[in-house]
C-alpha cells in the first residue's frame, strides 16, 4: 500500500520518540490530561482486521508511538526472528492488547487505522521511521495516532476528531476497567490508580523505580 506524504496538523508539535522519562513528568502529564475527561460518543465503522499479521503490526506500531517495547505491551509475544509479523502475540491474564485493538477498529471512521497498521508493516524493520511517517500523513492519521497513544498510557480513548479540533475539554471514555488498570502512565510513574493495586503489601516504603531504568521499556535489558 502508498501513501502520499501530506501536511500534518496545522500548529501541531510532531511526535516524539520516547528516551529518558521522569516520575514527575509523567504524573504531572496525567493530571493534566485526566483533568478534562468526559464521556464521549461512540463511532461505528469498524477496522477489518487480518489476524494473521495485524495484530503484531498493532504492537509495533504502539511499540514506535509510545517508546515501550512491544514484549511489555505483550508479555506473552513469542518473535519469529526471520519475520516479525508471523509472530505469536500470545494471550496474557489481562490482554488489554486485544481490547485496545478492536476499540480503535469500531471507533475510526476515517479507516485511518488500516493505513497505520500498513505504514507499521512497511517498516517492520526500521521502527524509527515510523513517527516521521505519521507526522508527514494525512491530518486523520495523525490525530488517531495521538488517540492511541492516549489509550496505551492512560487506558481512555480521546475523540481524534477533538484532538484535530485542539477542541479545549474533550470528550474522553474509559475503554474498561481493566483499562483504568492497566495505563501505562501508572507503570512509568511506580504508582496505582486509585481504588486498585497488585502491589505487594507494604509497597509504599520503598521508593519507585527509576521510570528510566531499561527493564520498563526494555524487559530483555532487566
Amino acid at each position: 500500500m502508498r501513501h502520499r506524504r501530506q501536511r500534518s496538523v496545522r500548529g501541531a508539535t510532531p511526535f516524539v520518540q520516547a528516551s529518558v522519562v521522569t516520575r514527575r513528568v509523567m504524573v504531572a502529564g496525567a493530571v493534566a490530561t485526566t483533568a478534562v475527561a468526559a464521556v464521549l460518543p461512540l463511532a461505528t465503522a469498524a477496522y477489518a482486521a487480518d489476524p494473521a499479521t495485524d495484530m503484531i503490526a498493532f504492537l509495533l506500531l504502539s511499540e514506535a508511538l509510545t517508546g515501550v517495547s512491544r514484549q511489555t505491551l505483550a508479555p506473552e509475544l513469542v518473535e519469529d526472528k526471520n519475520e516479525i509479523l508471523n509472530s505469536d502475540p500470545g494471550v496474557d491474564p489481562i490482554n488489554i492488547k486485544n481490547t485496545y485493538f478492536k476499540w480503535i477498529g469500531d471507533h475510526d471512521p476515517t479507516s485511518s487505522f488500516g493505513k497505520l497498521l500498513q505504514l507499521a508493516k512497511d517498516n517492520r524493520q526500521s521502527l524509527g521511521n515510523i513517527i516521521p511517517k505519521v507526522n508527514g500523513s494525512a491530518d486523520d492519521m495523525v490525530c488517531l495516532a495521538r488517540s492511541i497513544v492516549l489509550l496505551w498510557y492512560l487506558g481512555s480513548w480521546y475523540e481524534p476528531d477533538d484532538l484535530k479540533n485542539k477542541v479545549a475539554s474533550p470528550r474522553v471514555k474509559v475503554v474498561s476497567p481493566r483499562a483504568y488498570t492497566q495505563g501505562l502512565v501508572w507503570r512509568v510513574a511506580g504508582a496505582h490508580p486509585m481504588g486498585y493495586s497488585n502491589l505487594q503489601f507494604g509497597y509504599w516504603s520503598r521508593d519507585p523505580r527509576d521510570p528510566s531504568s531499561p527493564g520498563l521499556f526494555d524487559p530483555s535489558k532487566t
